[in-house]
């Protein structure tokens, strides 16, 4: 990693406060937690991951060196890595990558008869060579197969001195799911178990994979790595002083999964639930502590440890001999734990809806006393808070009371407060009972803690999930798309000219602003000799360039690309959707988004008269240099997606919301001196 990228990743991190966890409340709440099934035909599923180095954010404002599994060959490193999901009597096999320089390796605690093969030999499995110093090249290792037999959660983490490289990231989760498992289409669903006995059905779930850091063990691997030495750390002096759920420490626990500015934290933990509904929590400690975790609101009912139910048979008829509800989840290094979690209201001595008089309403109970809508407990209906509740001068405010004491009601709030409760929604801190892991490095809110909201059924939590929608976690926003595969257009490899040729529109006195040098696009500013006033003139302020003919249209749906080919120049753009009637006098179309590269950002702009532009969104970090590939997709909504390819790794900058949801031309804009390379571009 370069100087370049490591700023580059400082200046990733996230602001919190109450803008942050507004965004938690805007995302969907899905059933189902966030995962990859790999590359799946029939029953087998083919993965690849690839050992990198990257950077992470922590809520206190710092960022701290990183290693993770990545998502292909391509992708940066995630922490945790890739949650893999598969089924039960599925074929697994998993490829290793590895851009370290250190040997890596994958071993799956819970799984039978692995197999690994390729790469070379390692004291607990197979593992893959380290990667020439400096090179992000990935050196391919062993392939890991086994048939998943057993449903349930696990944990896979490396195998190659795993007291450091654990530490350092390498850990992610694998879900197997029961046969017959109920997808559904990805909302609430009754009929959905975790086991194949019936006592394990549930509606929702949420992972909770718990890890612990120590910064200056990292702060020390990376100046080991970036200065050549070899990798030498004295594991036993390990002291955590941050501690994470999902690769996140609070209050970032609560923003949405794949926000852009945690580009290597994907996942959330912000499970939300209706009344009624069992919850399934997957706990993985996959750190070296004892974690205490505990869950406010109701006890849980442990049902498997390590992916084995905890009774005498795994058959429907059996009677589970479960351990008994606790508010504590003890997890042990190593293990990982699932249990039931259920909240009704039930014993609570009031109408959590309110008085009949203060919110009309009825409680028709089924057979085990609950309303059959609402889940109200119907001995406690239209039962009044039995104190007096204080005025509003005399209480203090949390910034998650919506202004009533009653589920889906809310009230007036004092001036100042933040409102971040716009549901009516109860709050229950979960977090570590070990006071120091709620803090990020002595900074309290932090670390280990999250919240689990109990929502109102009038707040529809499966919106957006859908037959084909993404299954996720709990408070998870939509995941971002995949780069697109897009056609080579322009590789600018022919003579010396004027202008790029007639498979371009731009403005032309028979020379133009933008034309093809040296086997580039280049917008000139050094001509000499006879014209040169002209030539020059003609880029002095920048100039455009459009796809031309009927082929350059694309869809609704488009995407562009460019290589930057020199000493990168602020304001290289990519046009997209530009449309309406080309000025030929100005070479512009009234109507374009450009994504515009300026002194280490990336802002998506559009226009209405092809020459002032309005910044969609905010900047995005990002630092190009040369070689570097800028990719840029605007999809049917208008959503624009923009990543940086930099050798082997494509990294997601980020997105911003425009207008534009017509189709149009695909172009570049160059500033005067401004080379690029290899102009692609499609309809993914």
């Amino acid at each position: 990693m370069t100087a370049n990228q490591m700023l580059n990743s400082l200046s990733r991190v996230a602001k919190t406060g109450a803008v942050a966890l507004l965004l938690c409340l805007g995302g969907h709440a899905y059933a189902l937690v966030e995962g990859w099934e790999g590359d799946k035909v029939g029953t087998v599923h083919n993965f690849s991951l690839t050992a990198r180095d990257d950077f992470i954010s922590t809520s206190d404002g710092n960022s701290h060196y990183t290693w993770g599994y990545a998502h292909g060959t391509t992708f940066a490193m995630q922490y945790p890595g890739p949650t893999l999901i598969v089924n039960q009597g599925d074929t697994v096999n998993i490829v290793l990558n590895n851009t370290l320089p250190v040997p890596v390796s994958i071993v799956f605690p819970g799984q039978k008869d692995v197999i690994a093969t390729g790469g070379g030999a390692g004291v607990l499995t197979r593992e893959a060579p380290a990667a020439p110093p400096g090179s992000t090249t990935p050196v391919q290792g062993p392939t890991y197969s086994f048939v998943a037999t057993e449903p349930g959660t696990y944990q896979y983490h490396s195998g190659t001195n795993p007291d450091l490289q654990v530490e350092m990231g390498l850990v992610g989760a694998i879900i197997v799911r029961p046969t017959g498992f109920a997808y559904g289409d990805g909302t609430s669903h009754t009929a959905r178990k975790a086991y194949q006995n019936d006592a394990t059905k549930y509606d929702r779930e949420a992972l909770f994979l718990l890890t612990e850091m120590d910064p200056a063990v990292h702060w020390a691997v990376y100046g080991q790595v970036y200065s050549g030495q070899p990798v030498q750390i004295d594991t036993t002096t390990i002291k955590p002083s941050m501690w994470f759920i999902n690769g996140r420490n609070a209050p970032d626990t609560q923003l949405d999964s794949y926000v852009y500015w945690l580009p290597t934290q994907p996942y959330n933990s912000l499970p939300r639930m209706h009344p009624g509904e069992k919850l399934l929590m997957r706990m993985i400690n996959a750190g070296r502590d004892l974690h205490p975790f505990h869950h406010h609101g109701n006890h849980a009912l442990a049902i498997a440890k390590d992916g084995r139910v905890l009774n005498a048979a795994m058959d429907n008829a059996g009677v589970p001999d479960i351990t008994a509800p606790d508010f504590t989840v003890r997890a042990v290094p190593g293990q990982t734990m699932d249990l039931i979690y259920e909240w009704t209201g039930k014993g609570i001595g009031w109408d959590i809806y309110g008085t009949v008089a203060q919110n009309p309403h009825t409680c028709v109970p089924d057979a085990q006393g609950y309303d059959t809508n609402t889940r109200e407990w119907c001995a406690d209906h239209n039962k009044p808070i039995p104190v007096v509740l204080p005025g509003q001068l005399d209480i203090s405010a949390g910034e998650h009371y919506g202004g009533s004491p009653f589920l889906g009601r809310s009230g007036s709030l004092p001036q100042g407060h933040p409102g971040l409760n716009t549901t009516g929604g109860y709050y229950h801190m979960w977090h570590s009972h070990n006071e120091k892991e709620v803090t990020t490095d002595d900074i309290f809110p932090g670390g280990m803690m999250t919240m689990l909201i109990i929502e109102p059924w009038t707040v529809d939590l499966d919106a957006g999930t859908g037959t084909g929608g993404y299954p996720g976690g709990g408070g998870g926003g939509t995941p971002p798309p995949a780069i697109p595969t897009l056609t080579l257009l322009d590789a600018f490899t022919r003579n010396n000219a004027n202008t790029l040729g007639n498979a371009w529109q731009q403005f032309s006195l028979a020379q133009a602003g933008i034309r093809v040098n040296n086997n580039m696009a280049f917008c000139v500013n050094n001509a000499t000799g006879f014209g040169s006033t002209l030539i020059n003139a003609l880029c002095a302020n920048g100039a455009n360039a459009y796809r031309s003919g009927v082929s350059g249209v694309l869809g609704v749906s488009q995407a562009a690309a460019i290589t930057f080919a020199n000493a990168t120049v602020d304001g290289v753009s990519l046009l997209l959707k530009a449309s309406g009637t080309y000025n030929g006098l100005l070479g512009v179309y009234p109507s374009a988004i450009r994504v515009r590269y300026s002194n280490g950002q990336v802002t998506v702009e559009t226009t209405t008269n092809g020459l002032a532009f309005t910044t969609a969104g905010t900047s995005m970090p990002g630092t190009f240099t040369n070689g570097d590939i800028m990719t840029a997709m605007a999809d049917a909504t208008g959503n624009v997606y923009v990543w940086k390819t930099s050798g082997a790794v494509t990294s997601l900058l980020g997105s911003a919301q425009t207008t534009l949801t017509d189709a149009g031309r695909i172009g570049i804009y160059l500033p005067p001196g401004a080379r690029v390379d290899n102009f692609a571009g499609g309809t993914p």
